[in-house]
């Protein structure tokens, strides 16, 4: 029997080892086996997707409405795609709608006008209806469209005749925005006010406890309604002393900021943890004894190791924010319905006066994609929390 030779023995492949992997390829890793994350993360992507290109999917405006006494409270039109003389399949098209007064209801009707098919168009220009994308580049081209005196409301519209699918679509550019942005203002104010107390302890970490404490004390809702007041009716002392005045885009910006400065207290006790704990820690000594300065020990050895935790608290802590945002625009607390519109506004279109939600259930079709975004972010932060812990490694 002959032995073994080296060469023979390097050609022996050798799997790789936990220990040879980057941390962030071991959590890719373990993340794509989380197959419910990754649906939710995909549909995630696509909604984000489709809010920053609302103005090109949408076919019409955020508050462009039909201006004719058939056009509040269209029921989502029908999209044809048989041809009813030939019986083939054919060009989607569609049918415009008169209003008629059902003779026993009295409630108005809508019924197709059979006279004339409208072909649904693709890539269409409007130039009477222009968009910025992505508030930069100014275009006038849309997906699809139908030529006058036609409209395509593919979810109905609502009671000024505004097509509720154009106005979901720019409704996710707030209602999904405000989310993220607001998790940033309370985690750079949580991580930062969090590490120093940590880190320094002493007469730090009780001042900056005690502020999270009174911040804690601090309803934010009621801290929204006092700003709104003050800020948003020009009859109020205040705002006529300083001209304060607020727009739509100010409002928002206010809601983000009252929204991230008030969530940032439980970021910051955990995160102070964290650092008590890890500074303890062989290579934060190391560090220490071997003269590293201070922020060289906080932003390289310190921060990176609650890395993982703050990842997961992020995604965990967007749908919290979408809610909030949405909860305080259907009372009226939030952007303007002037020349924006939430998720919020447009689910408070369900509930005005005198309508009866029965006879237009599609003003419910806003709460979709409020529940879609809630469950994703919620499935994208259990698969993130799942990767990155040690215990679901195999």
């Amino acid at each position: 029997m002959k032995r073994r030779t080296a060469a023979t023995a390097l050609d022996v492949q050798v799997p790789q080892s936990e220990h040879s992997k980057s941390q962030g390829r071991i959590v890719w890793e373990q993340f794509i086996k989380h197959r419910v994350a990754l649906v939710g993360g995909t549909i995630l992507i696509i909604m984000y997707l489709m809010a920053g290109f609302a103005g090109f999917i949408a076919p019409y405006g955020i508050n462009e409405y039909r201006r004719s006494p058939v056009g509040a409270f269209v029921p989502p039109t029908q999209v044809h795609w048989i041809d009813p003389e030939t019986g083939r399949i054919t060009r989607p098209f569609i049918y415009d709608v008169t209003a008629e007064r059902d003779a026993l209801t009295r409630q108005r009707v809508y019924v197709a006008d059979t006279s004339q098919k409208f072909p649904i168009q693709f890539f269409v220009r409007r130039p009477e209806q222009p968009y910025k994308l992505f508030g930069l580049f100014e275009s006038d081209l849309r997906l699809f469209g139908v030529e006058e005196p036609a409209r395509l409301f593919l979810w109905g519209t609502n009671n000024l005749g505004k097509d509720v699918f154009s106005r979901v679509l720019y409704g996710g550019q707030v209602s999904l925005t405000i989310g993220i942005l607001a998790v940033w203002v309370s985690l750079t104010l949580g991580l930062v006010l969090g590490s120093l107390a940590g880190f320094y302890g002493g007469l730090v970490d009780d001042l900056i406890m005690r502020l999270v404490e009174v911040f804690a004390a601090i309803p934010d809702l009621f801290l929204l309604i006092v700003l709104a007041t003050l800020l948003k009716d020009p009859r109020n002392p205040l705002a006529q002393a300083f001209g304060l005045r607020m727009d739509s885009a100010q409002t928002f910006l206010m809601v983000v900021i009252v929204l991230g400065f008030v969530g940032w207290g439980g970021l910051a006790r955990v995160i102070r943890g964290l650092i008590l704990s890890i500074r303890e820690m062989d290579y934060a000594q190391a560090a220490k004894a071997l003269g590293a300065s201070e922020s060289r020990i906080m932003f390289r050895h310190l921060l990176p190791a609650t890395a993982s935790y703050v990842i997961v608290s992020l995604t965990l802590s967007i749908p919290g924010f979408i809610l909030a945002e949405t909860g305080l625009s259907f009372i009226g607390l939030g952007p303007s319905e002037v020349d924006t519109a939430s998720w919020g506004i447009l689910l408070r279109d369900a509930t005005a006066r005198g309508i009866s939600i029965q006879f237009v259930p599609w003003l419910l079709i806003p709460g979709i994609p409020i529940f879609l975004a809630v469950l994703c972010w919620n499935l994208l932060g259990d698969g993130l929390r799942d990767a990155f812990d040690p215990k679901k490694r195999r």
